[in-house]
C-alpha cells in the first residue's frame, strides 16, 4: 500500500533569506500536491474520498 508524502508549502517573506513554512499537504505525487495546493490557495473546497487498499474509489 502506498503512503502519501508530506509536501511543505513555503513563503518568500521579504527581507530574509529563509522562506516561512505555510502548512503542509500529504499527497501520492508531487502533481497531485501542486493541484491540491492551488485549490487551497484558490479557496476551493477540498474533499478526499476514502480510497481502498488496491487504489481504486469505493
Amino acid at each position: 500500500m502506498r503512503n502519501p508524502k508530506p509536501f511543505t508549502v513555503f513563503q518568500q517573506v521579504p527581507g530574509q533569506n529563509v522562506p516561512k513554512p505555510l502548512f503542509i499537504i500529504h499527497a501520492y505525487s508531487l502533481e497531485q500536491a501542486r493541484a491540491l495546493v492551488a485549490a487551497k490557495v484558490a479557496g476551493n473546497t477540498i474533499v478526499v474520498g476514502p480510497v481502498s487498499l488496491d487504489g481504486a474509489s469505493q
